[in-house]
């Protein structure tokens, strides 16, 4: 079977992105994790909790039957 793919002109194969270096990833990585880290303690230092309030509500019943 022949092979039907194109092959790449040496210009092509320069031009696409080179990866990315790995002190580039691993800086990425260590500013998402401190991203994250600091949410964290700023949820855990905020709570989100309230006190209890009472819950008080005048109910109207209906009258018994005599």
């Amino acid at each position: 079977m022949a092979n039907l793919s194109r092959p790449l002109a040496s210009r092509q194969i320069l031009a696409r992105e080179p990866a990315l270096q790995p002190r580039l990833r691993v800086r990425r990585l260590g500013l998402v994790l401190i991203v994250i880290a600091a949410l964290a303690v700023l949820a855990w230092i905020d709570g989100g909790e309230e006190p209890l309030h009472p819950i008080a509500q005048p109910v109207d019943l209906p009258e018994a039957r005599q």
